[in-house]
């Protein structure tokens, strides 16, 4: 049978079930069946036949809709399932329909771990809540994708809150910061020609090709250890492209900014939309992970509720260079799709369910190839990579992540209420194979999600999802920054 979401090659159509349908469904064995199990099964499946319309790829495997089936199909699993729902524990149900077996001892191998590059650490408290981090460089200039983390836990698409009537208007509207590692200046940027909701999570930022060449290092554009002092030589209409994850009440999307370095505005150049971009979380130009299946309705209370399911997330690639934008489906799918970062012709995909990175090589036009997969031992969430080393920094949950409970205390996160935090470096000299690179109880950032490290500076700088005061700069001990360099 495989898997029941994916029974039938037809073209889908709308699921239409008929009340005979559900008199079958409410009455299953002649008696009603009155339980949560079997009323979220049924919703679910009758939601099917509205998750997408295309046509379905001749490719399975890297499809963007899951294979469709006629009505009829959903009709008889769906019947069939309200009758195992009556019968059959859900664990059984679960592996019916694909739900990934993980070990959670597997995803503690970093709990309790010594305080490790956290000792001159300072919170900045002109941000809050800021879910990813990115640095350019050559202009010592940190981006953050900042928000309301109270705000948030009442409607935030990748924490699966939906209260947006209980989340004020005016919340809707969070921003990006830049974070000048020199002076430590943090800055709000001004967002010209966006409107609407802008709720925030991944970010990433791109050097446009025509302005590559007019920033110049002494002792090469990568300085390792023996070279002498970094010197930057900057013309004054340098730009780069921000892309911006950008959740809004009326779908998802990636923004793309233009930003004149030194300035403080971003202007938006496009808002990309497409069905292959559901539930973005991640964002590595022009790649994304969705992290869910479905946004919202029925089916998103099932992954909820019983995933993680093996074909619930995936990576896109999208072309935003021509009138109509063009995604496809680049990875097989993943439990839990989350940070991701693009190196040296290599895609890192972080698993949020499973603790993993998978890495695959890039080749134009085709799907990307599997190279290898990193137990990390802990849930990962963002990518970040090293300049000078291509080392890639893992953001981990070193505890079996409880993120209901940081919601429910998102105004006490690293004062009263600590969630230990810590960041793995994959070594690329050694395989990627991982070590502690950042290890602390909670106190400096609780629910970290992202960490980028700048060598040149000296300095690692945290990003939180929900806690005030949302991000942190750490100065690196001289050893650490050997090591890196």
């Amino acid at each position: 049978m495989g898997h029941l979401l994916l029974i039938g090659n037809s073209q889908r159509r709308n699921a239409v079930i008929s009340e005979d349908c559900l008199w079958l469904c409410r009455y299953p064995t002649g008696f009603y069946v009155g339980n949560y199990r079997l009323s979220v099964l049924i919703r679910a499946y009758l939601s099917l036949g509205s998750l997408g319309q295309k046509d379905i790829s001749p490719d399975r495997e890297f499809s963007n809709s899951v294979p469709g089936m006629e009505w009829r199909g959903y009709l008889y699993s769906a019947v069939l399932l309200a009758l195992l729902a009556t019968i059959l524990p859900v664990s059984l149900i679960g592996g019916l329909i694909g739900k990934t077996q993980i070990d959670k001892k597997m995803l503690v191998r970093w709990a309790d771990r010594m305080p490790l590059n956290n000792q001159n650490c300072v919170v900045s408290k002109v941000a809050d809540a800021c879910e990813d981090v990115a640095i350019h460089y050559a202009t010592n200039t940190a981006f953050l994708a900042c928000g309301y983390g109270k705000e948030r836990a009442l409607w935030h698409p990748g924490a699966g809150m939906r209260s947006a009537k209980l989340r004020s208007e005016r919340s809707f509207r969070e921003s990006l910061f830049k974070y000048d590692i020199r002076s430590g200046e943090t800055v709000e940027l001004i967002v010209v020609g966006l409107d609407g909701d802008f709720v925030t999570h991944g970010i990433d930022i791109f050097q446009l090709p025509n302005d590559e060449n007019k920033v110049r290092f002494l002792g090469g554009l990568l300085p390792r250890k023996d070279d002498c002092t970094i010197i930057h030589v900057l013309t004054p209409t340098l730009k780069i492209h921000i892309f911006a994850v950008r959740h809004a009440r009326e779908g998802e999307s990636v923004s793309i900014f233009e930003h004149e370095l030194g300035s403080n505005v971003v202007r938006l150049i496009r808002d990309v939309k497409h069905p292959g971009i559901r539930t973005a979380n991640g964002v590595a130009a022009f790649y994304v992970t969705n992290d869910h299946y479905s946004l919202s309705g029925p089916l998103r209370h099932l992954e909820e509720w019983i995933g993680p399911f093996d074909w619930s997330t995936d990576v896109q690639n999208c072309d935003a260079s021509q009138e109509v934008v063009q995604c496809r489906q680049v990875t097989p799918r993943f439990p839990g799709a989350n940070g991701l970062a693009v190196s040296d012709g290599r895609l890192f995909v972080g698993d949020a369910r499973n603790g993993t990175v998978t890495i695959y090589r890039l080749g134009t036009g085709q799907p990307a190839t599997f190279e290898r997969q990193i137990v990390l031992g802990a849930a990962a969430d963002n990518l970040k990579v090293v300049p000078t080393t291509g080392d890639v920094i893992a953001t981990v949950f070193p505890n079996i992540e409880n993120l209901a409970l940081s919601l429910r205390n998102t105004e006490k996160l690293g004062k009263e209420m600590l969630v230990p935090s810590a960041a793995l470096r994959l070594r690329k000299d050694r395989n990627f194979e991982p070590e502690l690179f950042y290890s602390d109880d909670g106190g400096v950032l609780s629910h970290m999600t992202a960490m980028a490290v700048d060598p040149y500076n000296e300095v690692a700088i945290g990003g939180s999802v929900l806690q005030t005061g949302g991000f942190a700069v750490c100065r690196l001990s001289k050893a650490t920054v050997r090591a890196l360099t």
